[in-house]
């Protein structure tokens, strides 16, 4: 673990100068509860034994400030076959890291006070949260994996309309208003609501919220 050089990408994102790192340990750069860690000494022995890893790790700069690096520790191998040294390729996903913990944050909060329901966009259920359960009387293992029509009336889910409302739904249209769910039993619930398609990186809908 001990470092033979880095490139001035790497001196940047952490914010050191070459002759302040070479020599010294990759420990240097972990949080100090976690560097005498069995986790830590373990990692590195997967690495000494020719075993390469990869992922997202969280690193310290100098300032002490975090910073999230998305990373492949690689053995390079000398001509027997044996581990000769570790390359480190990283790209700094710090900013993507604290976005996601914000909208993961936002999320939870979300889901503390409305009920929630995630589908296919063919209308398969594959999440809901207990708020939602709770309106509708199920337990999660007896929704998950069924369709959004065994919340609707039978004459409804036959019906041209609910048909061209997941149509629409699967064009990236968005859906609100109030409407009467069944839940189990066959007890009627009005809710409130608002059926969101979410949109992957080019913008094609993959899912409903």
């Amino acid at each position: 673990g001990h470092i033979l050089t880095a490139n001035q990408n790497f001196l940047d994102t952490m914010g050191y100068a070459l002759d302040e790192i070479q020599g010294h340990h990759h420990r240097m750069f972990i949080a100090p509860q976690e560097r005498g860690s069995a986790q830590y000494a373990a990692f590195w022995e997967r690495l000494g034994q020719g075993a390469h890893d990869s992922g997202r790790y969280r690193r310290i700069r100098k300032d002490g400030s975090d910073v999230w690096l998305q990373a492949s520790y690689n053995p390079i191998f000398d001509k027997r076959g044996q581990p000769l040294k570790v390359i480190k390729y990283a790209t700094d996903i710090t900013e993507q890291q604290h976005r996601q913990a914000d909208s993961e944050g936002q999320l939870a909060a979300i889901s503390k006070v409305q009920a929630i329901i995630e589908f296919e966009l063919d209308g398969t259920i594959v999440r809901a949260n207990d708020l939602f359960l709770n309106a509708v009387g199920y337990r999660a293992d007896e929704v998950l994996g069924r369709h959004h029509s065994m919340f609707v009336p039978a004459d409804e889910a036959r019906s041209s309309a609910y048909k061209d409302f997941w149509r629409r739904l699967r064009n990236g249209e968005h859906d609100t208003g109030q409407y009467m769910r069944v839940g189990k039993g066959g007890r009627q619930v009005w809710i409130e609501a608002s059926y969101n398609p979410i949109f992957d990186a080019q913008g094609r809908p993959f899912k409903v919220v």
